[in-house]
């Protein structure tokens, strides 16, 4: 049970058997505002379930100011369906209503579209980064190598295991240290990248 009602679709149910009578008050409203007489009731119909299909989608997005300017006109027309259904008030409200539902659906219908087609499509990628995201999503784990042995050229997790290998170069007679110009400098520098990439905060310090 508790896995049902913290399931998203359990809370949209819920939400769109709330609207439900929301809608019947927008339509009364509607058709006391409005100048449509019989056989076109169906338009008001098709403005409350507007309304409501605004509602819903704006709250499941989590476009909060205008979740909650959607709550005042909600609020407004129920207010209006009580206390003021044969005055101008129901008309206004309609009109008003109607106006900012339309731009707002016209407005974040584009915005999204905007920024999908800002975002970086996969084909642009270099087939490196798309090789190695699938091997990650595959279960193949990688290790950062920032450490560099400046004599052979093998690589190292830890400055640690490099200096291991390194004994064995000196050991063998093949370290020499004058040849090598600034390799412990560039060994640090590669470690402090791949900190900042596994913690972009500490990078910014």
């Amino acid at each position: 049970m508790k896995r049902l009602i913290d399931s998203e679709f359990f809370w949209i149910l819920a939400l769109l058997l709330m609207l439900a009578p929301q809608v019947t008050h927008t339509v009364y409203v509607f058709e006391h505002g409005s100048h449509h007489d019989a056989p076109w009731q169906w338009v008001a119909w098709s403005y409350a379930v507007g309304v409501d299909l605004a509602i819903l989608m704006f709250t499941i997005k989590g476009w909060i100011r205008i979740a909650v300017g959607y709550l005042v006109l909600t609020l407004a027309h129920n207010m209006v369906y009580f206390f003021y259904p044969d005055t101008p008030a129901a008309a206004i409200l309609t009109g008003v209503t109607l106006s900012v539902t339309i731009f707002s659906f016209s407005h974040h219908f584009y915005q999204d579209r905007k920024s999908k087609k800002e975002s970086t499509p996969e084909e642009a990628l270099p087939v490196e980064v798309l090789r190695i995201s699938a091997a990650i999503n595959a279960g193949i784990v990688f290790e950062a190598q920032p450490y560099r042995c400046p004599e052979c050229g093998e690589t190292f997790g830890s400055a640690k295991k490099l200096n291991g290998h390194v004994s064995g170069h000196k050991m063998k007679g093949e370290w020499e240290p004058d040849k090598y110009g600034e390799w412990e400098r560039e060994n640090e520098k590669r470690s402090v990248l791949v900190r900042g990439l596994a913690d972009p905060a500490k990078e910014s310090t």
